[in-house]
């Protein structure tokens, strides 16, 4: 992470993404997938091939591209369809509009009950033996169950969390990588999947980014860094006089 600062001077934290070797795969209709959208397949990564069996190969041997480490779907419009083995860069989104980002979290192990969810413990004096971080009492004699769902000790983190209407302040299309506000889940150097926010309220402030994506070869041109308007740049004044 790092920190940016606005013109009004509010200082944001950041998490730098970058957009590694991603390449569209293949297209899935609606009756493919038996969902009510169409979906794109879309790898990222790339890795050794010499991992995976010929049968895993043949759907990037068919779109023309390196094995990848992670392949994941994203839900597209019936106007949205993009060629297998076309690049997809971090210029895909615009500075301004609204991301959701999903990651496996860290993984903690086996945890108890005030680290997994946050209980007080019990007294550390007053008779109390062995019981200071135990949860107490987990049913009544009258029920004489446990409910399902009770907060109980077990295995924490290393499960798939999405954070919604994270806003892309800057985009640095030379290195590929998206500057989101606050953190994301998962460790340094994990994998993430981004795509347009599903929040109602955030939708309407996306900045008209290119449709259906950003094509390297295309007649757009782009500085090297894409801004946020709030955002503050060094190479300006900080101070203006009237």
């Amino acid at each position: 992470m790092m920190p940016i600062w606005t013109k009004s001077g509010k200082k944001h934290a950041v998490t730098l993404l970058k957009v590694q070797d991603c390449h569209v795969l293949r297209y899935v209709s609606k009756e493919e997938s038996g969902g009510k959208t169409p979906k794109l397949l879309v790898g990222g990564k790339n890795v050794s091939p010499f991992s995976k069996s010929e049968s895993a190969m043949e759907i990037f041997k068919e779109a023309g591209v390196p094995r990848k480490q992670k392949v994941t779907t994203f839900n597209v419009t019936d106007d949205a369809i993009i060629k297998p083995g076309t690049p997809l860069y971090a210029a895909h989104f615009r500075p301004g509009q609204f991301v959701d980002v999903t990651a496996k979290t860290i993984g903690k192990g086996f945890q108890g009950v005030m680290k997994r969810w946050g209980f007080k413990g019990q007294p550390a004096s007053h008779g109390q033996t062995k019981t200071h971080r135990r949860p107490g009492a987990i049913s009544t004699n009258k029920a004489a169950k446990v409910y399902r769902g009770k907060k109980m000790p077990g295995k924490m983190g290393n499960i798939y969390r999405t954070s919604f209407g994270l806003k892309v302040w800057r985009i640095n299309t030379k290195h590929d990588i998206i500057y989101v506000n606050g953190s994301v889940p998962g460790h340094t150097n994990c994998l993430v999947k981004v795509r347009d926010t599903k929040l109602p309220s955030y939708k309407d402030c996306n900045k008209n980014p290119p449709f259906p994506t950003f094509f390297a070869d295309g007649d757009e041109k782009l500085p090297e860094d894409l801004y946020d308007e709030e955002i503050f740049q060094f190479t300006d004044p900080s101070i203006t006089y009237a």
